[in-house]
């Protein structure tokens, strides 16, 4: 095995790597709510050579493509010019009454794949396909709720599990609470492995400071609908 990892590690030193990474896109996220018959996400190429890029939806972050998600993307395969852009539409169908929970908001993640071009010069290279990827929100017509009341509803209490303590969040709204910053005051570190909250649901994260006994005070911030980062302060009881 470490014969195997030597020549890899080999043939990355002489084959020279190429990476586009040369498109951007205008949001970090999708919001789409029931009541819009479609939403837009502008994508750039700030590169020097036409990019061809591949986008599609998956169900969580292992990228797998959805055979049906009740939304269409037109032109999920296209060329963009350098310094052009192009705008993708993603337009719902009926379907999506049927597919997703109409009492809460669904998640998917949006992907894009900058596929870079062929090497004209005949050299040997390595080329290497940018993946990005941004959380795609669907909200049901009934939903009300704004991400600022979600945060503010969300409850948080300390659990011991073995010899470790979690801060655990408990999420009492319809619609997900993303995290941008965690921690307890006073420089106590919390493990943000997961930035998301579900609806009515919960997520541990792990204390790894020594707590003291003195009143716990939580310090975060919320991802609003724009991307802003939303400080809050709270007591935990």
């Amino acid at each position: 095995m470490k014969k195997i990892k030597r020549v890899i590690a080999t043939l990355f030193l002489l084959v020279p790597l190429s990476s586009s990474g040369t498109i951007q896109m205008n949001t970090t996220r999708v919001i789409f709510e029931e009541s819009e018959n479609e939403q837009t996400v502008e994508i750039n190429n700030i590169g020097k050579k036409t990019a061809l890029v591949q986008v599609w939806l998956s169900q969580d972050e292992m990228n797998e493509k959805i055979k049906d998600t009740g939304f269409i993307i037109t032109q999920p395969i296209f060329k963009v010019k350098p310094d052009r852009s192009k705008i993708i539409r993603i337009i719902g169908t009926d379907e999506i009454k049927k597919l997703y929970p109409t009492d809460r908001e669904t998640m998917l993640w949006i992907n894009f794949l900058d596929i870079p071009p062929t090497n004209e010069t005949g050299r040997n290279s390595l080329n290497i396909a940018i993946h990005t990827k941004m959380k795609f929100f669907y909200i049901p017509e009934k939903i009300e709720t704004t991400r600022a009341d979600a945060a503010e509803r969300l409850s948080w209490r300390i659990e011991k599990i073995g010899n470790d303590n979690y801060l655990v969040a408990k999420n009492n709204s319809s619609i997900y609470v993303n995290l941008g910053k965690l921690k307890l005051k006073n420089n106590i570190l919390v493990e943000l492995e997961s930035s998301t909250v579900a609806p009515f649901g919960e997520t541990k994260y792990k204390i790894l400071s020594k707590l003291s006994n003195n009143n716990i005070i939580v310090e975060y911030s919320y991802i609003d609908d724009l991307g802003a980062y939303i400080p809050k302060e709270i007591n935990v009881s």
